[in-house]
């Protein structure tokens, strides 16, 4: 087999997010269908080159290739729907007993988080995985609301002339910590998208709610003295984390994209609807249609950067 045909066969196994045995089927299956294939071919009178091109164009991308095969595959069972849902009722039972402000409690959730995450990826990401991923996510902007906080406290020594070495130096790591947090957040979605963009789609979902909730937690007098009038939010962040506990366990239980799509597209219509009924009940139409297309926008920015132009066939061809 050419080069180029075994680089394509390696970038296909890479994005089969499937049992390694069952992975590894499909690629004896694909390099036979190829070899098959070729031979076919060149019987017929073409000659090697023109052979290997004519295949190329007829497999696709080795992407789209993978989830064709996943969609055939993947078979997520209720443990894994159950899993899915349980990441978003985890964190929804945080904010319904306002425990959010007490150091232990979120750091306890926090642990449990990551470490799901963590154990999905050593698992090699089962169905269930994107929704703990999607929590994780959210810690930049937790961690990023924290950097702001410091920086809004800073700024008026600093402003006065008294320049703290370790207000300084709070100054520098929250500067530092903005692009270091774009950059990861950047990596993140692009490594969700290479395997498939809706699931770095679900990633993405618990992000939108929360940034809401830390505004509002900033318009309330911030971490340190906005607790006591966040009960109204805390219940509206627990309620649309339960909403996605449902949506997260039906779109991993579902085989077909268009109705993975249509949970996914629901349950953001749904969030938004929550949002603001309880944030702004009198916002006008020209308001609610920006903010709509913000969040459709971000939720959907996955499918973008899969929809990138990819170069044609050849010795750097198919990269995706």
């Amino acid at each position: 087999m050419a080069a180029d045909l075994k680089s394509y066969i390696q970038r296909l196994r890479a994005r089969l997010d499937l049992d390694a045995a069952v992975a590894d089927d499909i690629v004896r299956e694909m390099e036979t269908h190829i070899e098959d294939r070729l031979a076919e071919l060149q019987r017929g009178g073409i000659d090697s080159d023109h052979a290997q091109r004519s295949l190329s164009e007829r497999l696709g991308r080795p992407t789209a290739l993978a989830r064709e095969f996943q969609q055939a595959y993947a078979s997520a069972t209720w443990n894994d729907a159950l899993t899915a849902a349980a990441a978003f009722l985890f964190v929804a039972a945080l904010y319904a007993t306002h425990l959010w402000n007490h150091p232990a409690a979120v750091s306890g959730v926090a642990v449990v988080v990551v470490a799901a995450t963590l154990y999905g990826l050593w698992r090699r990401r089962p169905p269930w995985f994107y929704a703990w991923a999607g929590l994780a996510f959210t810690l930049l902007s937790f961690c990023g609301y924290f950097a702001f906080a410091l920086l809004q406290r800073a700024s008026q020594p600093i402003a006065d002339g008294q320049f703290e070495p370790l207000a300084m130096l709070g100054v520098g790591g929250t500067l530092l910590y903005v692009p270091l947090a774009l950059i990861i957040a950047a990596s993140c979605v692009r490594a969700g998208s290479r395997r498939d963009w809706l699931d770095a789609s679900v990633m993405l979902s618990p992000s939108a709610p929360v940034i809401v909730w830390l505004a509002a937690l900033h318009e309330h007098g911030g971490i340190f003295d906005g607790a006591a009038e966040m009960a109204v939010a805390d219940m509206a962040l627990a309620s649309t984390f339960m909403l996605m506990a449902a949506a997260a366990g039906l779109f991993v239980r579902l085989r077909s994209r268009p109705q993975k799509l249509a949970t996914l597209i629901g349950a953001a219509t749904v969030t938004l609807a929550t949002i603001t009924a309880v944030y702004d009940p009198g916002v006008s139409l020209n308001a609610l249609t920006a903010r709509t297309v913000l969040l459709f926008g971000f939720l959907l920015s996955p499918a973008l950067l899969d929809a990138l132009p990819l170069r044609p066939f050849g010795p750097t061809a198919h990269q995706d």
